[in-house]
């Protein structure tokens, strides 16, 4: 139900942007048109500037419930939004220091207001997660798409009365604010043994930080192999480049979130099967997990090789030029991530996050540097393809072999290591 429910809000989002890019384009001209998606892009980072205290939820509360420990979920709720209360307030203090200090200079305010933005979205966004820990993470589906629902209404209202690219980026961040809160309050409405109670204790939140710092971590290394890529794109790239690389990452930003809500319902169930000690379980929904991923991907990308380059000539009505290979980097981007999708999410729900950190952090690496070395020559299909290769090349083999010697190991779920990273302490 949680998977069909996210399939139907991406739908909607990916509507949403065939209506969107066209008329932004038009509106705004190629530069301002290229700021607006650099800065809305950093929303991708929502789920990092919270140090993974949000995502840490997911695994936490899942544990919980599986041994009926509201008092616990609880305890975990109430630590992750005290803590990001915390951090939201120190984001509003750097954006008005910095809006008072270089506020005024040319190209400073859309950043500043995404920096604003994230700030008030972070302890908004843990709803979401519990959402997903409680396995109904159709509710979350829901306030997902009424942000899109928002986010399109207010662009459209914004390109029939200004040309100002900060209340477009105001647009997108107000959003995603508003349908959080929502998702929040609804929430403790449908779950009040959820709600806290009081402070949680200084126990409780380390505990929460010392699990999600290690998921910021992971998501951190993982993330910067394709979420800087509209900043680097701007100044390794001209601005004609800069626009077309917007509207690809859009296009891989929507599969990749298809393949996000179809496969995220498994991070909790592994949780909960892993609780219950059942590897024949897990060996299943792995194989059939991938299987699926791949699957979709792979069919959906050949509908961008066969009638993509048509369709985005209707669809932009621009001079940008979308060629063949292009579209193959792309099709190839979505295809590379729905392959490492769910192995993941096996690693995530067995803890098993340090080894992870470690691959991706050097997958990372290897593509940032072969973004430098192919951007002037392969432009924006070489920044996608450096991404790409190094999934393949390095991420894939590492956390497969990673499984395998899981699933050898005498007592497979009860590893050392799962439980050493239970217990972290905070590193601050």
């Amino acid at each position: 139900m949680a998977a069909g429910a996210g399939v139907f809000q991406r739908s909607v989002q990916m509507a949403s942007t065939l209506v969107l890019m066209p008329l932004l384009l038009h509106v705004l001209g190629v530069a301002q048109f290229g700021v607006w998606g650099a800065a809305s892009s950093l929303a991708w980072f929502s789920g990092l500037v919270d140090i993974g205290i949000g995502t840490a939820l997911v695994t936490l509360v899942a544990r919980s419930t599986a041994t009926t420990d509201n008092e616990a979920a609880r305890t975990h709720i109430a630590a992750a939004l005290s803590f990001g209360t915390v951090i939201a307030t120190l984001m509003l203090i750097l954006a008005a220091v910095s809006w008072v200090l270089v506020g005024r200079q040319a190209g400073a305010g859309p950043y500043l207001i995404a920096t604003a933005g994230l700030g008030l979205n972070i302890p908004l966004n843990s709803a979401n997660n519990v959402w997903m820990g409680l396995q109904k993470g159709f509710v979350s589906g829901f306030w997902e798409l009424v942000q899109t629902l928002l986010t399109l209404a207010g662009l459209l209202a914004a390109a029939a009365i200004t040309r100002d690219v900060r209340f477009y980026v105001a647009i997108v961040y107000g959003a995603i604010v508003v349908a959080n809160a929502g998702s929040l309050i609804h929430l403790f409405v449908v779950h009040p043994e959820l709600r806290p109670r009081r402070l949680a204790p200084w126990a409780a939140v380390r505990q929460v930080i010392g699990e999600g710092f290690l998921l910021f971590l992971l998501n951190l290394s993982g993330g910067l192999s394709f979420l800087l890529d509209n900043i680097l794109a701007l100044h390794l790239l001209e601005p004609e480049a800069l626009a077309r690389m917007t509207i690809a990452l859009r296009i891989c930003m929507s599969g990749l979130g298809v393949l996000v809500v179809m496969a995220q319902p498994l991070w909790p169930a592994f949780t909960e099967a892993a609780e219950s000690f059942d590897p024949h379980w897990i060996r299943s929904r792995l194989l059939r997990g991938m299987a699926l991923l791949v699957g979709i991907a792979a069919g959906s990308s050949s509908v961008l090789l066969l009638f993509g380059e048509r369709l985005l000539r209707l669809w932009l009505h621009s001079r940008l030029s979308f060629d063949g290979t292009l579209l193959w980097t792309i099709a190839a981007w979505i295809v590379t991530q729905a392959v490492v999708r769910v192995p993941s999410l096996l690693l995530n729900a067995l803890s098993i996050i340090r080894y992870q950190i470690v691959v991706t952090a050097t997958t990372t690496v290897l593509a940032l540097g072969l973004k430098f070395v192919l951007a002037p020559y392969l432009g924006v299909a070489g920044m996608l393809w450096a991404s790409s290769a190094t999934i393949l090349v390095v991420t894939l083999p590492a956390v497969l072999w990673r499984i395998g010697r899981w699933h050898s190991t005498p007592g497979g779920l009860k590893l050392p290591e799962r439980v050493v990273e239970a217990e972290l302490p905070p590193v601050i």
